[in-house]
């Protein structure tokens, strides 16, 4: 009977979810048109491209949230492999940007900070490179364990159940991976022919992690968020918590400004084929809009992110806290 509850109400959330993208769909629908967007692409490319890239992105992403959840310990090292392999995934799509000319030549500055963007894709490259060998690293120590991980759909008292494990985790690698694509895209001159390829690619996976967004508050309703571990001292406990709510409105402010910033500049948004017209009318508000949305919720984004991913490490490798990886992933 447990079981039967939890799957329903996992096929619950996913309904709320395809429901509000069919909202989306109908209230964008006076705007939308499912026509060809792209710009003219060299011959021997596969027409539209971007759409397939942004769906393999996706796939890969929900892919490896599953992999890393199952019951199965031979099926999360695969999954535990497949996230290091997203890492060198993001080393190689840099390596590859390099021989582009555009960090060497970028769009014209819009602020003094737009001069720190080649730094800024250098450091995350790096980063992703010792994210993923690290991955690999934990994936070797994986394979020597055979335990079964046995897990409701539904949240528990002490962790999270599957269905917040892999909506977490979806929206955990798209929203990372959008971080170096969104500061590559802004810089993208206006003539290179790839611009709009790359932000049909960047709106469309916005788009979708605003989606699942909406999915995960519907969950935490129907299935209650576990409690704060016990272990965390009064401070750590106040941190925590403020930092799950920072990352949240910085999850849905972040798309809501690009959307909002998109439509006053006159251009318009993307989502995979259908290209959604401005909403709002042309007008130079965009500057302050683009303001929140490239720079001051970008670099708050660095520092709330950064702070809930050193906390989770520190309580793992520093305080000796065993369960505090066990509450999200196995």
């Amino acid at each position: 009977m447990r079981y039967e509850q939890s799957t329903n109400a996992g096929q619950s959330v996913w309904r709320a979810t395809l429901y509000s993208a069919a909202l989306f769909a109908v209230l964008a629908a006076p705007v939308a048109t499912a026509a060809t967007v792209s710009a003219p692409t060299p011959e021997g490319m596969l027409p539209h491209f971007e759409s397939w890239i942004a769906v393999g992105i996706v796939l890969a992403s929900v892919l490896t949230a599953i992999l890393l959840n199952h019951s199965a310990p031979n099926v999360r090292v695969i999954g535990t492999f497949l996230a290091a392999l997203g890492c060198f995934g993001v080393v190689a799509w840099f390596a590859s940007i390099l021989g582009s000319g555009v960090l060497e030549n970028p769009k014209p500055n819009q602020a003094p900070m737009d001069s720190a963007k080649p730094m800024l894709l250098w450091i995350q490259a790096g980063v992703a490179f010792l994210a993923g060998l690290g991955l690999v690293a934990v994936a070797n120590r994986q394979r020597k364990s055979n335990a079964t991980l046995i897990l409701s759909a539904r949240n528990e008292s002490d962790r999270y159940g599957r269905v917040s494990r892999v909506l977490h985790w979806t929206t955990a690698i798209l929203f990372i991976s959008m971080i170096p694509m969104g500061i590559f895209a802004s810089m993208i001159p206006e003539d290179v022919w790839y611009r709009t390829e790359y932000n049909m690619v960047h709106k469309t996976i916005g788009l979708i992690i605003f989606l699942l967004l909406i999915a995960r508050l519907l969950w935490n309703r129907m299935s209650r968020r576990p409690m704060l571990s016990a272990s965390l001292k009064p401070m750590e406990h106040k941190l925590a918590h403020g930092a799950h709510v920072a990352l949240y409105v910085l999850m849905f402010a972040i798309p809501l400004s690009g959307y909002v910033m998109t439509s006053l500049h006159g251009y318009p948004s993307f989502f995979f084929g259908i290209e959604l017209q401005p909403f709002l009318a042309e007008s130079d508000a965009y500057v302050v809009w683009g303001l929140f949305h490239k720079y001051i919720l970008q670099y708050l984004v660095y520092l709330i992110l950064g702070a809930h991913i050193l906390g989770a490490l520190k309580h793992q490798l520093i305080d000796k806290h065993d369960d505090a990886f066990k509450r999200m992933v196995s």
